[in-house]
């Protein structure tokens, strides 16, 4: 009787042992949900990792699946892009990270599931973007204004390190105001953490050159030249960017 219920147990522990644990808890495709305001716009997700091939076309408001796998050991990556006539375009990533339960299968010492059964089936990975919910704004001067200030900012991605993100919407924000002073600030900022500082001085000074009192652009493109070796214009940057009254400016040390 022992030996008998010995079996049965087993073979469930078996199981779980040779499968992988994101794959049992948490597989399969994630359904996506894409809206936009007004609705009626059309829907393109191109697939990033597939030579940016178009995989879907649609109107919104519209509910797509997603693989989260790209390939073996590989995340899903797209692109969505949202248009309407009459409203300007919209375009944003939607990118899989690690599962979490993925590293379930150390917990349970499943090396199958690490090394076979999750990266195969695409499990180990995961979309936690819930969503895709955009407010269209409407091809006019104002429009463009209040896109450029609402979404284009650049501020969050940058603030999550996510630079290319900021780059991306502070250059579409540039396309819409070519005069977007605060948008070659902190593209160069993001120049300035990817380590390309001619870039980022080229960007500075654009916005000095848009906004002479800009006491950040001072500081920034300050940094950038103390980064090429050039000492005697950080310098003078800088002393500016104090005189303009910028407090971090106060603090940096050469």
């Amino acid at each position: 009787m022992f030996k008998k219920c010995l079996r049965k147990l087993t073979l469930p522990v078996c199981v779980l042992y040779l499968s992988g644990c994101a794959s049992i808890v948490s597989g399969g495709p994630k359904t996506m949900p894409i809206m936009s305001q007004p609705d009626e716009a059309s829907i393109e997700i191109i697939d990033i990792k597939n030579n940016n091939a178009t995989i879907l076309k649609a109107k919104t408001p519209y509910t797509a699946t997603l693989e989260r796998s790209a390939g073996f050991f590989s995340p899903a990556k797209y692109k969505v892009r949202i248009a309407k006539e009459g409203y300007l375009p919209y375009e944003t990533q939607i990118e899989a990270g690690v599962n979490g339960w993925y590293f379930g299968n150390v917990i349970f010492g499943g090396l199958l599931g690490i090394l076979i059964v999750d990266p195969a089936t695409g499990a180990m990975w995961s979309i936690y973007q819930d969503n895709v919910n955009v407010q269209l704004y409407q091809d006019t001067a104002e429009g463009k204004a209040l896109m450029v200030k609402n979404v284009l900012n650049g501020t969050e991605p940058f603030k999550k390190g996510d630079y290319d993100k900021a780059i991306s919407d502070v250059s579409y924000a540039i396309s819409l105001n070519p005069d977007y002073a605060e948008g070659y600030c902190l593209r160069a900022q993001c120049y300035l953490e990817k380590r390309e500082h001619d870039k980022a001085l080229a960007d500075a000074s654009k916005a000095i050159e848009l906004k002479p009192d800009y006491a950040d652009a001072y500081l920034t493109r300050g940094i950038a030249n103390n980064k090429v070796n050039k000492t005697a214009e950080a310098k003078a940057d800088i002393l500016k960017a104090k005189e303009l009254g910028n407090e971090r400016a106060k603090n940096f040390q050469f």
